[in-house]
């Protein structure tokens, strides 16, 4: 109970960090991968990723205050040989804001199967590639992501996960400040 109390009493004064000579840190942005597992789809269907940003919305932003940076998020679909084989930019992602990309069984080009497994990909910040990155200053999000197979005829949803696991090492990332002189 004690370390909750020094916990409490402590957040207010990390939000107001300064650095020696008065200059104000500037956060770092991190970039995230998750993955969800393998699923199965065929003929007539089409795989969904969806995303939704957790993060929360601001209420009102006063007159000339900055609001919160959006982040951006690329979309990807691998097979079972973890090739590439579609991707879409979610550029300025904003809090509360949700997208879907979907990728037809048709769309395979790799073999010519009744069936294939596929993967989504949901990168968070990633670094600028071939597809447009947002030009809009870039803060980090909590992205929810559901990986969705479906029936293109009925619509009818055929899978459903919600699972993801993250992608290489990730972790907290303190804050970037300028270097200071030697004294």
């Amino acid at each position: 109970m004690k370390y909750l109390s020094v916990l409490l009493f402590a957040a207010p004064l990390l939000a107001q960090v300064t650095l020696p000579g008065g200059s104000i840190p500037t956060p770092v942005v991190m970039q995230q991968t998750f993955t969800t597992g393998m699923v199965g789809f065929g003929y007539n269907e089409s795989a969904r990723l969806n995303i939704f940003n957790l993060n929360p919305v601001a209420a009102i932003t006063s007159p000339g205050s900055t609001p919160p940076a959006n982040c951006n998020v690329a979309l990807q679909f691998y097979d079972i040989k973890g090739t590439l084989v579609s991707q879409s930019m979610v550029p300025n992602f904003a809090p509360g804001q949700s997208a879907s990309f979907d990728f037809p069984y048709s769309s395979l080009t790799t073999e010519n199967l009744v069936h294939a497994n596929i993967r989504g990909v949901v990168v968070i910040n990633p670094t600028p590639t071939s597809v447009a990155v947002s030009s809009a200053p870039v803060g980090n999000c909590s992205v929810f992501t559901t990986l969705e197979v479906f029936n293109m005829e009925t619509g009818s949803t055929t899978a459903l996960t919600s699972d993801t696991r993250p992608v290489g090492v990730q972790g907290l990332v303190g804050f970037l400040s300028a270097p200071q002189p030697i004294r």
